[in-house]
């Protein structure tokens, strides 16, 4: 249930496949000794670092592409949405596939009564349907600074010696 977990951890999909890739990773090294596996497992962290370090440098805009990729595909399909406008930057959309179902979208918030949009940072397909209103929507505006370029070059910025 969404409304349990917390809504600053951005996160829309939960699965062990981080732990499956890292094994799939390291599959060549596992039999080496203790400490050759280690200084092996921080060569390739240094190396995948210096890597997205330089993938960072060469995105352009404020938010990462592929979560606006995201967006722009979430958009199709959005037929069975409809918004009533209550305001500049609120609404009611309703749910025409499924049984009289509601929620309420407050863009200047980021929110959405699905909770998606609280916990994934993105905005859900409710609010989606609402801002596709606008003309030329800013996405950037409505994704949570989590996924900045700001952020991802943060993350690799460190070096690893």
């Amino acid at each position: 249930m969404r409304c349990m977990f917390d809504p600053s951890i951005k996160c829309d999909y939960i699965n062990n496949n981080l732990a499956e890739s890292f094994n799939g990773w390291i599959k060549d090294y596992k039999d080496l000794p203790p400490d050759e596996l280690a200084d092996t497992l921080r060569e390739l962290v240094m190396k995948l670092h210096e890597k997205r370090r330089k993938i960072g440098m060469k995105l352009k805009g404020k938010i990462i592409p592929a979560i606006i990729q995201q967006i722009h595909n979430r958009t199709r399909g959005l037929k069975h949405l409809k918004v009533g406008k209550s305001g500049v930057a609120s609404c009611e959309v309703r749910d025409t596939s499924k049984y009289i179902l509601r929620h309420v979208v407050k863009t200047d918030q980021s929110e959405c009564t699905c909770l998606e949009w609280q916990h994934t940072g993105k905005p859900c397909e409710h609010a989606l349907a609402f801002l596709l209103d606008r003309r030329n929507p800013r996405w950037d505006d409505y994704v949570h600074d989590y996924f900045s370029l700001e952020k991802f070059r943060a993350a690799y910025a460190g070096e690893i010696e």
